[in-house]
């Protein structure tokens, strides 16, 4: 262990290092005679926070203000950072966007300061209510408030939160400022501000220009910001409109988006629940992360378009349970697919450890988050990913999912089933039947259903809300997104003597289902979506048990699936626990590295199919298909 570099004559130990610091490539380091800091890695440095004059400074995704040198790292492994010349002090983002990735996996790694930790501020010892008054000018300076997370979602902040919605607010700070902090958004925790009001949301103060403000979403800063860390527009209403002319997936795209872009459309609105034109605009719009330009360049063509592509939405803070769930999903794509996947992040801050050199085929793209005054559910940003990603084949994947072997099947599958004939997007059978006569009497379901159990105006099994899609279900998914948007009225029909407000259908999968029935698609996959425990029939199986498995089917019911449906494990479900996640697919992976997993995964009355075509002929009259 080198003593102080400060210390005067040099020591022995750092002449040495010095040395052999001019046999490495001076790639990513900087000279002396450079105004920007010199960084070496220090693979000797003891772990002790005061062993040479090391005090703690921030943890991961935290900014260190240290007067002296900076060290990043964990254990034995560091990168250490030289102030620059013309000062003693030097801030740094604690992250491996700004320092690297000294210890990749290590979850612990944080910054230690070799001098006085400095902070700009004190604040007392636990999280205070505030009224506006009490947060100081020079606090308010420079800075604006900027959301930070929706109601029951996890907020991160360096700086003061606030929570509520447009004059009542209650305000909190950290422990110091500077220091990252997490508070969960929510009446329980939070108490309510606003009693009633399904809006509330929490707010951060960020520092105009501060590397923090770097590490947000860049649709919620100002354009000028956004522009100026790089993340570049790929999405638009100008974009689409300008897309227009090439060719059938451009015109589909238009004419989908067109009712959120267009001015013709600001006075058809029908009720008091539309969001304004501006509102929808907004939501057209998307950048791509700065660091994955390279990704995007690469997996895109030339008029923006992936070929295929599995699209998520998520919004959850960096090491929050829905943000590692997410990462999980990335991971069993990279396993078991050649195909990218497009990652829609609406939340405030996107986890630094997903970057292009981990994660070759990820594309994160950026989009605001519906406003507060919207008054709909989060999951309706699943339509929106849709018709944002431009994937001519694409296939939705929740953050509460994986993929396994054979999943790439799904793209073929899809481009097979929907064309210009057949538009539709295309769901898998529900494990649960809701054609049955003790079925809740929701408004939607009179409408389809009204003479249980026969329900003739019920075109198929309710389907659960992983639709695949083509470019030429586009202009289907934009209509039933603007119907929604915009309080739009279904007319009574023949079976149902009232209208139905289409958005007081509550969630995607409820919408996505009416929406289907509404246009009366009659094609439905095999449940392709199992939970997760199913997967322990796939990892028993070994060479011996052939074409035999022990794996039931999804349940009958006695208008549509009277021998119950097929079941193939292109996907998991439910799998909310990431860290069970993780050691599965880990397991899946080695079992089929080494020819202990089945080489096919379609299975149906005990038995294992080779493809959707070999089921079919076997089982003709079975409704779903593969």
């Amino acid at each position: 262990m080198c003593p102080s570099y400060t210390s005067r004559p040099m020591h022995p130990c750092w002449r040495m290092l010095m040395m052999v610091s001019a046999l490495i490539p001076t790639s990513g380091l900087i000279h002396k005679e450079s105004s920007k800091p010199m960084e070496i890695l220090d693979l000797l440095a003891d772990n002790s926070s005061t062993a040479g004059g090391w005090n703690f400074c921030a943890n991961q995704w935290e900014e260190c203000v240290c007067h002296g040198r900076v060290r990043w790292g964990y254990g034995r492994t560091w990168k250490v950072i030289d102030p620059p010349l013309h000062s003693s002090s030097l801030t740094v983002m604690c992250s491996i966007k700004h320092l690297q990735d000294v210890l990749p996996g290590e979850s612990q790694k944080h910054c230690q300061c070799q001098g006085q930790v400095m902070s700009k501020h004190s604040f007392s010892s636990e999280s205070t209510a505030f009224t506006e008054g009490g947060i100081s000018k020079i606090a308010l300076k420079d800075s604006d408030w900027i959301f930070c997370s929706n109601q029951w979602q996890e907020c991160q902040c360096n700086n003061h939160v606030r929570w509520g919605k447009g004059e009542r607010w209650k305000y909190l700070s950290p422990k110091k400022l500077g220091s990252l902090f997490s508070v969960k958004c929510d009446v329980n925790a939070l108490g309510d501000p606003v009693p009633g009001e399904d809006g509330k949301h929490c707010e951060c103060l960020v520092a105009r220009g501060s590397l923090f403000e770097r590490e947000l979403n860049p649709m919620l800063l100002s354009q000028k910001a956004a522009d100026s860390y790089g993340a570049r527009i790929i999405a638009s209403c100008d974009i689409f409109e300008a897309g227009k002319a090439n060719g059938p997936e451009g015109r589909a795209q238009w004419q989908a988006v067109e009712p959120f872009c267009s001015k013709a459309w600001e006075e058809k609105a029908e009720a008091d629940r539309s969001l304004h034109s501006g509102s929808l605009q907004k939501l057209m719009q998307a950048r791509v992360d700065a660091r994955f330009e390279t990704n995007y360049l690469k997996l895109v063509d030339e008029d923006g378009w992936f070929d295929k592509a599995f699209v998520n939405y998520f919004a959850g803070a960096p090491g929050s349970k829905h943000a590692n769930m997410t990462e999980q999903l990335i991971r069993s794509v990279h396993m078991f697919s050649e195909n990218p996947i497009v990652v829609l992040h609406l939340g405030s801050r996107a986890p630094d450890t997903w970057t292009p050199k981990r994660f070759p085929r990820l594309l994160l793209v950026h989009a605001a988050p519906m406003g507060a005054d919207s008054h709909r559910s989060f999951n309706f940003n699943k339509l929106r990913s849709f018709l944002i990603s431009r994937a001519r084949v694409g296939v939705e994947l929740d953050s509460d999912q994986f993929v396994g072997p054979g999943v790439d099947y799904m793209f073929e599958m899809t481009e097979k089933e929907i064309d210009e004939h057949y538009s539709l997007p295309i769901m898998p059978v529900h494990f649960y039947s809701f054609t049955q006569a003790d079925t809740p009497q929701n408004v939607w379901w009179q409408r389809y259903c009204p003479d249980p159990p026969a329900c003739k105006p019920h075109t198929m099994r309710w389907s659960h809300a992983h639709p695949t899609w083509t470019f030429w279900s586009l202009p289907f998914i934009g209509r039933w997104l603007r119907r929604h948007f915009r309080d739009e009225l279904l007319l009574a029909t023949a079976n149902h003597a009232a209208s139905l407000a289409v958005s007081q259908i509550p969630e995607d999968e409820d919408l996505l289902n009416v929406a289907t029935w509404e246009e009366r698609g009659t094609k439905q996959w095999c449940k392709f979506d199992n939970d997760y425990h199913e997967f322990v029939d796939m990892l028993s199986w070994t060479p011996q048990d052939g074409h035999h498995t022990t794996t039931g089917d999804i349940a009958s019911d006695p208008k549509f699936y009277p021998h119950g449906a097929a079941k193939a494990f292109f996907t998991a479900h439910n799998c909310k626990d990431p860290i069970a996640t993780a050691k599965m697919l880990d397991e899946i992976q080695s079992r089929w590295e080494n020819g202990l997993y089945p080489p096919s995964t379609i299975t149906y009355k005990g038995q294992f199919w080779e493809s959707g075509d070999d089921l079919r002929k076997a089982y003709p009259e079975l409704p779903c298909i593969f």
